[in-house]
């Protein structure tokens, strides 16, 4: 039976109505009944850990706990824990569940991440996930895509928060696009790299417009890092610091100076 945690807040950057989201309410509930849902409006995918300035954001509530804003995952969070639950702030939050990886070099570019990055800046204990699929396997619309992490969440979650961890870091979680039978296990993994280029394409809208097309996948894939895990069939775990000094190289330029 899973631990009882007090109060979650629930957002992604797929939107409101993604499927992801709602398999992220379900686990959710197997661990607290007091569930708030704070996401975008539409989707927000590749929004990294922007904000929206210098204009006004429109909330929109959905029923009890449950409310959209048409701004970035990062708007969402700011507006849940500094104004709507200012006086009772959520003891988690879970953001996802993602259609798609955010792994390696896409890390930066995730809305998904983003939000629960601002989340940790705020003191609050945040998730990411995110559940790879394959193209070429099945359709965006198949039911089965999610089926590794709604097997396999709850006992990673479950997991980590018995272990627990410091506020200043994000956790990581990518499933892999594997029924859930056939998943091999869990790894804790570091950050690593899998793109070597992107492809542009001629935009549609005439003379000098591009659109930005698939990217190019690295051929080796370290199995010690997220991709590696993830591509071989494991649950990547990679925890995320948002201090990200490098601290080796710090130390060689205060020797230098």
């Amino acid at each position: 039976m899973a631990k009882p945690v007090g109060r979650i807040l629930i957002t992604n950057d797929d939107g409101i109505d993604a499927p992801g989201l709602k398999v992220l309410e379900d686990i959710a509930r197997q661990f607290s009944d007091d569930i708030w849902v704070f996401a975008p409006d539409d989707n927000c995918s590749g929004y990294g850990r922007s904000l929206t300035l210098g204009k006004d954001l429109k909330v929109t509530h959905h029923g009890h706990q449950r409310m959209t804003c048409d701004g970035t995952p990062t708007d969402c969070m700011i507006l849940a824990i500094n104004h709507f639950m200012k006086d009772h702030k959520p003891d988690l939050v879970l953001s996802g569940v993602n259609l798609g990886m955010n792994i390696a070099d896409d890390i930066t570019c995730s809305g998904t991440i983003g939000a629960a990055w601002e989340a940790a800046v705020h003191n609050v204990p945040a998730i990411a996930m995110s559940q790879k699929y394959d193209r070429k396997r099945m359709d965006l619309d198949d039911p089965r895509v999610f089926d590794a992490a709604i097997a396999h969440a709850p006992k990673v979650l479950q997991q980590l928060l018995d272990e627990g961890w410091p506020k200043h870091i994000i956790m990581n979680i990518n499933f892999p696009s594997v029924a859930a039978d056939d998943v091999k296990g869990q790894k804790a993994v570091t950050v690593g790299r899998h793109k070597m280029s992107d492809d542009v394409l001629s935009g549609e809208g005439g003379e000098n417009t591009y659109r930005i097309g698939n990217w190019n996948l690295r051929e080796h894939l370290p199995m010690e890092t997220d991709v590696g895990a993830v591509f071989d069939g494991y649950i990547a775990i990679c925890p995320l610091s948002i201090d990200m000094t490098d601290y080796k190289f710090l130390n060689q330029l205060s020797q230098s100076a």
